[in-house]
């Protein structure tokens, strides 16, 4: 029953959530080398949080895994609250802490942990903003966080940019849609202020930060991804592909909040998707970001599925995952 993730009970996710803990605390101890794809630039605010472990590498891993275990328990508990499926389902859970797994050990492990956090947590208050409900603290939350994503790497703005769109144009009001941009530009507005108090230019910062969107990184991210990211990657894309279609069948029976939220994630995995084939900035980060969303939209695959397929199905996801993580 614990392999058929759509109708999981809860001490079955953490059951799920405690097994790949402990695989990535084994990756980690047994890691030792970054084989990603860097950032462009180093990040001001990831340099605070490196300073914050005080170079201790047991503290980086054990933030490495709070972090983890938190963004998993938090997107899992987002989907619930804010009903995106048809029915009440475990499966994001379960999905998390799988593909989280490889995207962790890809590279620079607190790096990859930030994006999740950021990630995790945009998503977590946009899935809300689809209601008919006021939720102007959602929609100014959700994009503080996504655009603090740029923040830690410019390459990263796509996804503020393109869930700015989906967002405004899901709630139709000019106060949130004001809302929503000062959301979005405030923490790149922050970013260009300290940076002028501790003596570069305002304007010399926000240029910098353009041109590392724009400059190629010295490594391209498909001439260094391994053969079984490449696969496991490929499998995301076309249960992804999958889920689309399933999702597309029982249409006509969904709720606002579940087509607001569907048509937001689509959005997203397209241009993040893209990015990472066309945008010469785009890093291991933006792989990141793409898993975290597909694991929102996965989950209708194993839940329109029967309980074979779905078994498959995550068989085959765990197994490519522990591969590409290794």
């Amino acid at each position: 029953m614990i392999l058929d993730i759509a109708r999981h009970k809860f001490y079955e996710g953490l059951i799920t959530l405690f097994v790949t803990t402990i695989i990535l605390v084994t990756l980690l101890v047994t890691q030792t080398s970054d084989s990603g794809v860097g950032a462009a630039i180093d990040s001001p605010l990831m340099q605070l949080i490196e300073s914050a472990t005080f170079g201790s590498g047991f503290l980086k891993g054990l933030v490495v895994v709070l972090i983890y275990a938190a963004s998993v328990l938090s997107l899992s508990r987002a989907t619930l609250r804010a009903h995106i499926y048809p029915v009440s389902t475990m499966a994001p859970m379960a999905l998390c802490a799988v593909l989280m797994l490889p995207m962790i050990t890809s590279g620079d492990a607190l790096h990859q942990a930030v994006i999740i956090l950021l990630m995790t947590y945009s998503l977590s208050n946009m899935f809300h903003c689809f209601s008919h409900r006021r939720c102007v603290h959602r929609l100014f939350t959700a994009m503080f966080a996504a655009s603090t994503l740029a923040v830690v790497e410019a390459s990263m703005v796509v996804v503020p940019v393109a869930m700015c769109l989906a967002l405004i144009a899901a709630r139709k009001k000019f106060h949130e849609a004001i809302v929503v941009i000062v959301g979005m530009v405030l923490p790149l507005f922050a970013y260009c202020y300290i940076e002028w108090l501790m003596g570069t230019g305002f304007s010399s910062t926000a240029l910098l930060w353009w041109r590392s969107i724009t400059t190629p990184l010295s490594a391209n991210i498909l001439d260094n991804i391994t053969l079984t990211r490449l696969v496991f990657i490929a499998y995301i894309v076309i249960l992804h592909a999958t889920a689309s279609v399933l999702q597309l069948a029982q249409r006509d029976s969904e709720s606002s909040v579940v087509r607001g939220s569907w048509r937001a994630l689509q959005l997203l995995i397209i241009v993040e998707l893209c990015s990472v084939l066309l945008l010469p900035s785009a890093s291991d980060s933006m792989l990141t970001a793409l898993t975290i969303t597909a694991s929102s939209t996965l989950s209708i695959y194993f839940i329109r599925s029967g309980a074979l397929l779905g078994v498959v199905g995550y068989v085959a996801l765990f197994s490519l995952a522990i591969a590409a993580a290794l």
